[in-house]
């Protein structure tokens, strides 16, 4: 009963409620329990997609500590160097500036060495595009597929593609065009990083939540221009209004469905 316990048993079909509520995944609210169920990540093989340096542990750092935990494989790709992403270059120009963005991007760069470390992933792979022209990029999808080749997940998690940061709507079109041909199946999981989702797979992560916040406090040059680690967790802690009978205090919220059937999504939202 694995494959994202079976998609979602085929979307929370009527005739899948009794299994849902004998085997405890049927644990949501009034207001999601038509639509959403409780899944607990596993010993799978995961791919996490990131747009920037601290998306990974906001959107689902949760996710990721409970899969290492379990005994899965976690690897971790970034898309983008994070070069443009702090308040600080915005009265620098010229040289000042360029060598300012290069020493942001080994700051972040180490940061995110130190977050997963927290979170127990020792596997990472840094693509360097130049962060906010990630829509862009003409090479971003073919070296996310080599990635991806080489990786060979079951699980891939990327932003959704409702995120109206650029970048993040764009990682999706990476991850998307990266796979357009690819006899890979796996399962995606949309995670919510600005943009809340409504969605379809909520994941407890109260046994995790205080490495979480660990791993986010590690990102020291974003959290001097806002507090990530309370407004992520603010979030987490709203999601848990998701479940039934005080059964968790903090939640994350995932859009889960198919790789194939996210791609179809995809390209009906965007035209393409």
């Amino acid at each position: 009963m694995k494959k994202l316990t079976k998609f979602l048993l085929r979307r929370l079909g009527q005739s899948a409620r009794p299994y849902l509520q004998s085997h405890g995944l049927l644990r949501t609210s009034k207001v999601f329990n038509a639509s959403a169920l409780v899944w607990e990540p596993g010993a799978e093989r995961v791919l996490v997609v990131a747009p920037h340096m601290d998306d990974e542990t906001i959107g689902c750092g949760g996710a990721i500590a409970q899969h290492v935990k379990a005994g899965g494989s976690v690897h971790v790709v970034f898309l983008t160097d994070g070069r443009h992403g702090s308040s600080e270059l915005q009265n620098l120009s010229g040289e000042a500036r360029r060598n300012a963005e290069i020493k942001l991007v080994e700051t972040r760069k180490q940061e995110a060495r130190r977050a997963l470390d927290k979170l127990g992933v020792r596997s990472v792979t840094f693509l360097d595009i130049e962060d906010g022209t990630l829509g862009a990029d003409k090479s971003a999808a073919g070296r996310l597929r080599e990635v991806l080749e080489a990786e060979r997940p079951e699980i891939v998690y990327v932003p959704s593609y409702l995120e109206q940061h650029p970048d993040h709507f764009a990682a999706s079109r990476v991850l998307v065009e990266a796979l357009r041909d690819s006899p890979l199946q796996l399962q995606c999981m949309g995670y919510e990083v600005w943009t809340p989702l409504f969605p379809n797979c909520l994941v407890k992560i109260d046994d995790v939540v205080e490495l979480k916040k660990s791993a986010l406090s590690e990102y020291r040059s974003q959290l001097a221009d806002q507090d990530y680690v309370h407004v992520a967790l603010a979030l987490n802690a709203y999601r848990s209004a998701g479940f039934a009978d005080h059964y968790g205090r903090y939640a994350e919220a995932y859009f889960a469905m198919p790789m194939a059937e996210y791609r179809r999504m995809f390209d009906d939202y965007t035209g393409g």
